[in-house]
């Protein structure tokens, strides 16, 4: 596979060329908002290019780098909602960022996670996730009917995720003078702070760059993954009379999950979806390994 940079920029025009239809029906559905999605130029990314201002962020996280979409607020295209989303809002920006993954990035560069959201500062936050001299751009303006803009897709971005970082300065609490009456002389004293050698560092999932060498690599390997839509047991006699136009009933209803394997071993459930022209599965519970206990047993000791 090779490496997911700023050198693929003709690839990724490509690939934004062929799925820019299909493209164009998921920013409408999701959005609200009738529009039609173009295709530019790609360059290499200079900040000069992107908008100080609010925007949508759309994070494909691509192996251990992310490409990033972007539309800016003063386009009209974007709905109010889009700031603050409720669980519906959630759901449609997660199936936006599927879709596009799939229909603007090459085959070979599959998102393996997504992620939506409202950004304060386009420039900014595209300098907090990485992008650079070494980041490549593919200019996608947006036309609708409540407004038009030019959307950006930048890659790589090496902290695809902190583009979602506030800057802003935490609280600092206003000083409270000791002889204040209003203070109460039982109130207990603020527990204090735990110290950092003490505290748990907490640990993402997605971020695979604090992870060894020896981790970083085993990452890479390719495993086969397989979605089982149902299955069952024939008798040999009964597959060798099936023929062409043969139905075979199975016994799980159409609405039950299905579910993603690795090897033998079931990791996920969720249901079929349609993305585009092609099939799908969204996740909606990843299972847990299976615990197994074995019984020690000791020598009994003899009086």
């Amino acid at each position: 596979m090779a490496d997911f940079n700023a050198k693929i920029k003709e690839q990724v025009v490509a690939a934004c060329q062929t799925g820019q239809e299909e493209a164009s029906e998921a920013l409408s559905r999701a959005l609200g908002n009738a529009m039609t999605l173009e295709v530019g130029e790609a360059g290499n990314y200079s900040p000069v290019v992107a908008p100080e201002e609010a925007g949508l962020a759309i994070v494909l996280k691509v192996d251990l780098e992310a490409a990033i979409f972007l539309i800016p607020a003063s386009s009209g295209l974007l709905p109010d909602w889009y700031a603050e989303p409720d669980a519906t809002g959630e759901s449609k920006l997660a199936t936006l960022a599927q879709e596009l993954g799939m229909l603007l990035l090459p085959e070979d560069f599959m998102p393996l996670d997504f992620k939506a959201g409202k950004i304060e500062n386009i420039r900014s936050g595209l300098k907090k996730a990485g992008c650079g001299d070494s980041s490549a751009c593919v200019s996608l303006p947006l036309n609708g009917e409540q407004g038009s803009c030019e959307a950006l897709l930048v890659w790589p971005a090496p902290q695809g995720d902190a583009i979602f970082k506030s800057t802003a300065a935490p609280q600092q609490p206003t000083d409270t003078p000791k002889n204040d009456p209003k203070l109460s002389v039982d109130e207990p004293p603020a527990a204090a702070p735990a110290s950092p050698a003490l505290q748990q560092p907490r640990f993402s999932s997605s971020d695979f760059r604090s992870l060894p060498h020896y981790a970083k690599s085993l990452l890479k390997i390719a495993v086969e993954v397989h979605v089982t839509l149902a299955s069952k047991k024939m008798r040999v006699s009964e597959i060798t009379e099936l023929g062409i136009g043969s139905i075979i009933q199975f016994d799980k209803s159409c609405e039950e999950s299905i579910d993603l394997e690795v090897g033998d071993q079931r990791i996920a459930q969720g249901e079929a979806v349609k993305i585009g022209d092609k099939f799908g599965m969204r996740v909606t519970n990843v299972l847990l390994p299976e615990e197994r206990f074995i019984s020690i047993k000791g020598k009994r000791r003899v009086r």
